[in-house]
């Protein structure tokens, strides 16, 4: 949950900052079919934006709301079936009945399947091979709550059912991404910062305006809230954020885009790096000694910065690497282009949460 200024809600559980968010539509998720939508479309489930209120707008069939909602009366229940944008171990979820008052459902549940042959609605809808991951749960008016999933499985697909109907402003899956690495051909250049390869932020040193997570996303940026941005530092030091890599990797080449950062970028940057192997304990990163792989180079506004011939000490493989910016501002993304090592090769099907 990022609240106004994008801080962390204090009360969510780990998964909330800890892990990817595997099904809006920013990483692909889309919304194959559902039983009704009178109200309000089901795609709206899966936005990456936060729900808003328009007291004032009304279209022709009602009240126009910012989530999926279906018409009164079901006998039974509404379901819509879903497409993970990045398939995942699901460790929770957070629905938000942002909004909906008289009208939200009061239960919901949550199924799961793995289909990696891009299955259509109609196939997906006869499926035997649904299983329940989250049982039917209570539901709150114009709140959000949060649910463990206990599985441990790679899920593509979820079935999220309401009971018996209403709405719900959106339904977001945390967990694990799960990237089958023996696709990579050897040699090949992969974005190990990237969320859909497995890419986290774990740490940041500020993210007032833009969320520490943008930066990381797929794509470029589509407007200056679609970035990592700092609060103006009025004293000494400097803003920086940390990625935990996919994998553990040779830099070969990152980049730095700061689009539509055009009087708020950072005056400089530099990137440094580190191996997990050099730090006993991976939740005081900062504590240790890393690696210099960018010396301290200035930025453009609004411009994409390529450096390659630029970085140093990259003989070795690294687990995490640090941005820091000077000394505050905006960048939309970040993106560290590895080799493989000779270690990661081969395909994990099973991850366990200690490894967030």
């Amino acid at each position: 949950m990022v609240y106004a200024n994008n801080t962390i809600d204090p009360n969510a559980p780990f998964y909330v900052s800890e892990c990817a968010e595997l099904l809006s539509d920013k990483v692909g998720g889309a919304v194959l079919g559902c039983t009704d939508q009178w109200f309000a479309e089901c795609v709206n489930l899966i936005k990456h934006s936060a729900p808003v209120w328009d007291a004032d707008k009304y279209v022709d069939t009602g009240k126009w709301m910012d989530g999926w909602e279906t018409k009164r009366h079901n006998p039974e229940h509404d379901w819509c079936i879903l497409k993970l944008g990045i398939p995942g171990v699901i460790y929770g979820f957070e629905i938000d009945t942002a909004y909906f008052t008289g009208n939200y459902p009061p239960h919901a549940s949550v199924e799961a399947l793995c289909d990696d042959s891009d299955p259509n609605f109609d196939s997906l809808k006869r499926s035997n091979d649904w299983e329940v991951i989250l049982k039917k749960s209570d539901l709150g008016s114009s709140c959000k709550k949060y649910y463990e999933c206990k599985s441990e499985k790679r899920f593509t697909h979820l079935k999220f059912r309401i009971y018996p109907d209403g709405g719900v402003a959106r339904l977001r899956v945390y967990g694990k991404v799960i990237k089958d690495w023996t696709l990579v051909i050897p040699g090949e250049l992969v974005d190990l910062a990237a969320i859909e390869n497995g890419g986290l932020v774990t740490e940041v040193s500020d993210h007032f305006y833009g969320n520490k997570n943008n930066i990381i996303m797929p794509g470029r940026s589509v407007n200056m809230g679609d970035g990592w941005e700092t609060k103006r530092r009025r004293g000494p030091g400097n803003d920086w954020l940390t990625v935990k890599l996919a994998k553990e990797g040779i830099v070969q080449r990152i980049e730095v885009d700061t689009n539509w950062f055009k009087g708020n970028f950072p005056t400089s940057c530099t990137i440094d790096a580190i191996h997990s192997s050099c730090a006993p304990d991976e939740t005081h990163l900062q504590e240790y000694e890393w690696v210099n792989i960018l010396p301290n180079t200035p930025l453009c506004g609004h411009r994409r910065h390529f450096f390659q011939k630029e970085l140093i000490n990259i003989i070795k493989p690294f687990t995490h690497v640090r941005l820091n910016i000077f000394p505050d501002g905006g960048v939309s993304r970040l993106r560290v282009n590895c080799s493989l090592s000779g270690a990661n090769t081969g395909n994990s099907t099973k991850a366990s949460k200690r490894e967030q």
